[in-house]
């Protein structure tokens, strides 16, 4: 119990309220990994959904892992690291988009059904778009270290902030995914599966969009 009271107490209070606001505000802001996930949740429901989403935390805490390694400063001292991962992850995103297209406007004969989704599969997925996404190198590589202040054991000050992150983001992908499944139930039967491929297709697409504007701040 001293040990938990005495790691909270090396938080500076501003610093954490300030990362709250942040994240929230980050959180809340349609992004990949939300586009992600109501694509998902579209097409398969939101209990498979929650697969993607765990995808999506994964990546997180790799990139918070990254930066307890000293990712941000190699990134901020070579740009073309964070160019390379900002590509690869609109040219999976939009590949992502146009498998989903390319389904939605398959002759009927030869369209199925969504057939359920392996979790792995989901997980995997998710995990590499929210790694592909350069907000997530700016956001845990770049800011986290900002927010744990300094000083003896910013180390595990930058893991707690980013787990605080997960439970921030939780219920805001939530509420994207039931939204998401709730449009796909009222769509007429008949037209589902064109409208949940379209759907995802846009999601993907506006995913690709968002990380191909995405920039490192200028000095």
């Amino acid at each position: 119990m001293q040990a938990a009271t005495s790691f909270l107490s090396s938080f500076d209070a501003g610093l954490f309220v300030a990362y709250v606001v942040l994240m929230m505000s980050f959180n809340l802001t349609p992004g990949p990994a939300v586009m992600k996930v109501v694509s998902d949740a579209v097409r398969y429901g939101v209990r498979p959904a929650h697969f993607s989403m765990a995808g999506i935390f994964a990546a997180n805490m790799m990139y918070a892992l990254l930066a307890v390694a000293g990712m941000g400063a190699l990134i901020a001292a070579f740009p073309i690291l964070f160019e390379a991962i900002k590509w690869i992850g609109v040219a999976y995103l939009t590949w992502l988009a146009v498998k989903a297209a390319a389904r939605a406007w398959a002759p009927a004969e030869r369209a199925v059904a969504a057939p359920p989704q392996r979790a792995g599969s989901l997980f995997l997925t998710s995990f590499a778009v929210q790694g592909a996404n350069p907000k997530s190198v700016l956001t845990f590589c770049v800011t986290l270290p900002i927010f744990a202040g300094p000083g003896d054991g910013i180390e595990w000050r930058m893991m707690a902030l980013a787990l605080l992150n997960n439970f921030l983001e939780y219920p805001v992908l939530l509420t994207y995914s039931l939204a998401g499944a709730g449009a796909a139930r009222m769509a007429a039967a008949g037209r589902f599966r064109r409208f949940a491929d379209l759907a995802g297709a846009t999601a993907l697409g506006a995913a690709a969009a968002m990380v191909a504007r995405t920039s490192l701040p200028s000095r």
